[in-house]
């Protein structure tokens, strides 16, 4: 009686799939390499009237407490406080503008690098859709981020998101990490340039 050999089809399929599990697991217990950024701690700073950089980290880790920037006062705000710009909550950045808020907010991206975009377009901004406690979403800066499935990280797309304040003045931003230390989730860290004069000019 004469074995019967299988298909050499069948060896290097599985020589593949035995390939792909080892790089699946092995990825698994590595440390993502990605920058990581330990949350601001903010002391109120108005801009006065004029051209403010910083980067700053905001805190978004807690599932369902939204973190609220104010450009203006570069700090983070109550949640009461009205005058906010920009809330995060975890991978969720949302800005203060739309049908069911009080802010004239509104953002727009750029697929162009952060340095070239020196003054703020006069128009093209989306609000924010839906209600800040219900699921909110901003249709331009939602999805700011690829997923790496292999390395189970967000990294920040190449875009340059200027952003319409509350009051209707103007910032740029550009997203740097989304990383703590020891990787873990939701330091959304970003660097901003805010123009506290009311122009649209975002360099010097």
């Amino acid at each position: 009686m004469t074995s019967r050999r299988l298909p050499v089809w069948l060896y290097v399929a599985a020589a593949v799939f035995l390939v792909i599990v080892g790089v699946l697991v092995t990825s698994s217990f590595l440390r993502p390499d990605v920058a990581m950024y330990a949350p601001t701690s903010f002391v109120e700073r108005p801009a006065g009237g004029r051209l403010v950089r910083d980067t700053v980290t905001l805190d978004a880790r807690h599932p369902s407490d939204w973190q609220f920037f104010d450009f203006d006062r570069q700090t983070t705000v109550a949640a009461t406080d009205g005058d906010w710009d920009l809330a995060a909550r975890r991978f969720h950045i949302v800005v203060n503008g739309g049908d069911s808020f009080g802010g004239a907010g509104g953002a727009l991206a750029l697929a162009r690098p952060w340095e070239t975009v020196d003054e703020a377009p006069g128009g093209g901004y989306e609000g924010t859709r839906g209600e800040l406690w219900k699921e909110p979403t901003n249709p331009v800066i939602a999805r700011w981020y690829e997923y790496s499935f292999l390395a189970h990280t967000l990294e920040p797309l190449p875009f340059t998101y200027v952003i319409r304040t509350a009051d209707g003045r103007y910032a740029k931003i550009r997203i740097l990490s989304y990383y703590c230390p020891q990787a873990m989730t939701g330091c959304l860290t970003f660097e901003y340039a805010y123009q506290g004069d009311g122009s649209r000019r975002l360099t010097p």
